[in-house]
């Protein structure tokens, strides 16, 4: 998702596709994120199974789509329980599955292990912050704005500034300009919703926001990592203009199940 940050203006046909999908997909997440279950999980559903099948193309190419199919019947399992009685047992589906994937795949299989559990494990993240959250509603629109409010501003600082790069190996246009530009916006968008939505951890909020901004940036650079190591440009080509569903969503796959530690483990909320 944060890969705005790092690439040139695309040309102009570039352009248009890249708005026409964003004008499509946004409203179509919003209005799920909106109304919650059942449509919610469907939406994580669809982009889990996609980011699945992604992972193991580039991991595993000569039986991606047989992998991701088994590892996408766990989830949809798994998310199943899950949306009746959030408890420990929903993990084992995934890991079931998981373990099947592994044992199928012919090549590189600590990160078809990782693929295989930490993409369907952060569904299940966010599924209950969503469902089973009092403010579920707010949590992921927060995660949403925070990850948005990061990727714009490390591009405008990393525009405007320049300057040293964060890590020419693996992202050469991304700047320390640009990741605390990132964590600016985050912070300032993070303190705003506390604000507009009467809570009090207005300080607490815009810090975590911050550090949910250096997560993000994380995720990209592994992302970008992973794609460096197989040689592929973009994850895939499923969403026109954009790549794939792992270039548009890096961000959000690191930051979303940190997010869920901070909640359920040590009970931030934002009111």
């Amino acid at each position: 998702m944060a890969q705005s940050s790092e690439v040139s203006v695309p040309p102009k046909s570039g352009l248009g596709l890249r708005i026409v999908s964003a004008l499509v997909m946004a409203p179509v997440a919003v209005a799920a994120v909106w109304f919650g279950s059942p449509w919610f999980g469907m939406l994580i559903f669809v982009f889990s199974a996609a980011m699945i099948w992604e992972w193991l193309r580039m991991c595993a190419p000569a039986r991606a789509l047989p992998l991701a199919a088994v590892s996408s019947v766990g989830l949809a399992i798994a998310m199943y329980f899950q949306s009746a009685a959030p408890q420990l047992m929903v993990l084992v589906p995934i890991l079931l599955t998981a373990l099947v994937v592994v044992g199928l795949s012919a090549r590189e299989r600590p990160l078809v292990l990782i693929g295989a559990v930490f993409i369907p494990v952060t569904a299940l993240a966010v599924q209950w912050l969503r469902v089973w959250h009092p403010d579920g509603l707010l949590l992921i629109m927060w995660l949403f704005l925070v990850v948005w409010a990061t990727d714009t501003g490390a591009y405008a600082f990393g525009r405007a500034i320049g300057g040293p790069k964060l890590a020419p190996r693996f992202s050469p246009k991304k700047t320390w300009a640009g990741l605390f530009g990132g964590m600016i916006c985050a912070a300032i968008i993070g303190g705003l919703i506390v604000y507009f939505s009467g809570g009090r951890a207005i300080w607490a909020i815009s810090l975590a926001s911050a550090g949910l901004a250096i997560v993000a940036q994380i995720g990209d650079l592994a992302e970008s990592a992973l794609k460096r190591r197989f040689g592929v440009k973009d994850s895939s080509h499923l969403i026109p203009g954009h790549g794939g569903f792992l270039d548009r969503a890096d961000g959000m796959l690191s930051v979303l199940p940190v997010a869920f530690v901070l909640v359920y483990f040590f009970g931030l909320g934002l009111r």
